[in-house]
């Protein structure tokens, strides 16, 4: 049977969705509440950076712990702190009881959740599917999360246009509950394969350390060079707190306007998701990384001189669809190069690299205030592809490189 359909892979793609949909759900009301709060596009990135500089010391141990314990379990365990932790989130919001204050705390906590489950979570994918069926297994999961990011912050748009109180924020929590239900169904069907968990050998345990994991990262050419790249992440958030101060002062467009702008480059995702697996030999390369990355970079000049909410739309939905291609096969490629004792800890590298986005949230609300929207924007489009053009020319092995 394909695994693709069998019902392991529609509990963990089920229970992915939903958790990646409370943070669809948390980007758009948290960028907006605070915006609103503070008219400060600083203090939107400050926020929104919280959990991933937990997420970026954190990772690590989260990619040692799914190279020696139970996948599902620490899924499972992880989630649950996750709906708890947006359950009281949603909650102080709501009651008004320091909200500042408590959405840094409760995103602190998220962050830490969130990185020593990640690698878990991704590593599950091909323990469920096999190398056979990983770039379908990940595509599936990117193309709906594309879908979410389309239909959630409309959806939401809707609701908080609608009710005067804070209720829409408790749709954070609720998706998470879902996201439970779901890892609880994986964790009682799915049987592992418990042959590369070690959890009572001292050997095993010093040869999969953190250490160990990042000496073998830094030794591989192509695994060193995907991480440096993947740190590139840091000037697609450059833009990311500007977009809700776009849409509502360039645009003139408000919360819906934001919504929009959100679903419009998610819908350029999901028909990238779909591309992907359907012409893997022309995308699961080292050229069409660059390639991609040079398109999105294109895309973002043409967003930073819109003063058209409908052309806006149009060139993210653009970027979108090749940002998905870009970050979707360098995750393939960094699934599949790695020996599988060091798999889970090069995914923790990987999430650990993501992170420098929350640098970016920052330094872009920061330069946003300080050398304006369009200069910031320009940073953030040609950074990335020098980058990737350096690395592309300075090594054979990696221009070399496929799957």
């Amino acid at each position: 049977m394909n695994p693709l359909l069998g019902k392991n892979f529609i509990f963990l793609i089920t229970a992915n969705c939903l958790a990646f949909c409370g943070w669809v759900f948390r980007n758009y009301l948290i960028n907006w509440y605070v915006l609103e709060k503070t008219n400060s596009t600083l203090m939107v990135g400050l926020f929104a950076a919280i959990p991933t500089f937990f997420v970026l010391f954190i990772s690590p141990f989260g990619g040692q712990l799914a190279d020696k314990f139970s996948r599902k379990k620490i899924f499972l365990t992880m989630r649950i702190f996750s709906m708890i932790l947006f359950f009281l989130l949603a909650l102080f919001i709501h009651i008004e009881l320091y909200p500042l204050l408590f959405i840094a705390l409760c995103f602190s906590g998220i962050g830490i959740t969130a990185g020593l489950e990640i690698s878990a979570s991704r590593n599950l994918i091909l323990d469920i599917v096999g190398f056979k069926y990983l770039t379908w297994g990940n595509s599936i999961t990117e193309f709906l999360n594309s879908f979410l990011s389309t239909v959630g912050p409309l959806t939401i748009a809707v609701f908080f246009t609608s009710i005067s109180d804070t209720r829409v924020f408790f749709t954070m929590p609720a998706a998470h509950f879902v996201s439970v239900i779901s890892a609880l169904l994986l964790f009682l069907y799915f049987k592992e394969n418990n042959s590369g968990y070690s959890e009572d050998s001292d050997v095993d345990t010093k040869d999969k350390s953190i250490k160990e994991g990042i000496a073998y990262s830094y030794k591989s050419v192509n695994i060193r060079i995907l991480l440096i790249l993947t740190f590139t992440l840091l000037f697609w958030a450059l833009s990311q707190p500007l977009i809700p101060k776009i849409a509502r002062d360039v645009l003139d467009s408000g919360s819906t306007g934001y919504a929009i702008l959100l679903s419009g480059e998610a819908l350029g995702a999901i028909v990238g998701s779909i591309a992907l697996p359907l012409f893997p030999k022309l995308f699961r390369n080292s050229k069409s990384i660059v390639f991609c990355i040079s398109i999105y970079g294109i895309v973002i000049l043409f967003f930073a001189l819109s003063k058209s909410i409908i052309f806006s739309v149009f060139v993210l939905a653009i970027g979108g669809f090749f940002h998905v291609i870009w970050f979707t096969v360098i995750i393939i490629l960094l699934q599949t190069i790695p020996d599988d004792d060091h798999k889970g800890r090069v995914i923790g590298l990987f999430f650990t690299f993501i992170q420098a986005y929350g640098l970016g949230y920052i330094l872009g609300g920061l330069m946003g205030e300080s050398i304006g929207i369009i200069p910031t924007l320009f940073i953030a489009a040609i950074i990335p592809v020098i980058i990737h053009l350096v690395c592309y020319g300075a090594s054979r092995e990696f221009r070399a490189l496929k799957s």
